[in-house]
């Protein structure tokens, strides 16, 4: 069957606009793709040829992300939480008309989709949670106003230096003598530099009240996380979260940072393919 042309939408959540696109195989079931703080839709384009010959894939950008607005400032403090990010994806699917969609989601993204598949579990029909985590232990809370900081003594270029710095510094540590930036590395900083003060300063502060943690074992759908081998906290972190998460499963990419899905897309691809055709498949019979 012929692949649809992709349609883009402006749909209203609250007092913000989020950009959506919807592209891929008409009729088939649906997969939503939520992306990493300070990037936007583009994370998701290495996947897109992969899954949309099979699903249809709607991307959106977060609030204050991307080519989505952050809302008006009186309200950014209640619409920049976990839960109300979560809402602003059920704003995406109940406008569009999407009952049910399986979730595709890296850091934050990833957090959004348990988010939704456990307070919204009649609307997902499996996650995919990559390189994400369920609580927020003081390392990881002290990281976000320290970044905050960066950005508001030196502006995006230097808050996108440091990023990128972490989410692709294992690979000069392995190849200390690395002329070329990895190719991910330039797309990387056009999204950390496209993203509004406001969309970066609320989900961060979303992340810092991070609490899924005890939430995990009464998850009903089926999950499947990867992470990258050199991301830092987050393996031992999500080895703690699978093994608390009831039938999930674990696989972690030799090598990979923290953005798995640009820096190894085909490896990436190949684990989250058979997965969401195996388990949505059933759904369907």
């Amino acid at each position: 069957m012929a692949l649809a042309a992709a349609v883009e939408r402006s749909i209203r959540s609250g007092d913000a606009q989020l950009h959506a696109r919807v592209e891929g195989r008409p009729g088939a079931p649906f997969i939503t793709c939520l992306h990493a703080l300070a990037t936007d839709t583009r994370l998701w384009g290495p996947q897109l040829a992969a899954l949309c010959g099979s699903f249809q894939i709607l991307t959106i950008d977060m609030r204050g992300h991307g080519r989505s607005t952050p809302g008006s400032d009186a309200g950014l403090a209640a619409a920049f939480t976990l839960d109300g990010l979560a809402a602003d994806v059920v704003a995406v699917w109940d406008a569009l008309g999407i009952s049910r969609s399986a979730v595709l989601g890296l850091s934050i993204g990833g957090m959004l989709g348990l988010e939704l598949a456990l307070a919204h579990p009649e609307r997902v029909t499996a996650l995919v949670a990559a390189d994400c985590r369920a609580d927020a232990p003081q390392p990881f809370k002290a990281m976000w106003p320290a970044r905050r900081a960066v950005f508001a003594e030196a502006g995006l270029e230097a808050l996108a230096d440091a990023t990128i710095a972490t989410w692709f510094g294992h690979l000069r540590a392995d190849e200390p003598n690395l002329a070329a930036p990895h190719p991910a590395e330039a797309l990387a900083r056009a999204m950390i530099t496209n993203t509004s003060p406001a969309g970066y300063a609320g989900a961060s502060r979303a992340l810092e009240g991070l609490d899924l943690l005890p939430r995990l074992s009464g998850m009903t759908r089926p999950v499947l996380y990867i992470v990258g081998s050199e991301d830092g906290m987050h393996p031992a972190a999500m080895r703690v979260m699978s093994a608390a998460t009831p039938g999930s499963a674990l696989i972690e990419l030799p090598g990979a940072g923290h953005l798995a899905s640009l820096e190894q897309p085909d490896a990436f691809s190949a684990v989250v393919l058979p997965f969401l055709r195996g388990v949505l498949q059933q759904a369907a019979a």
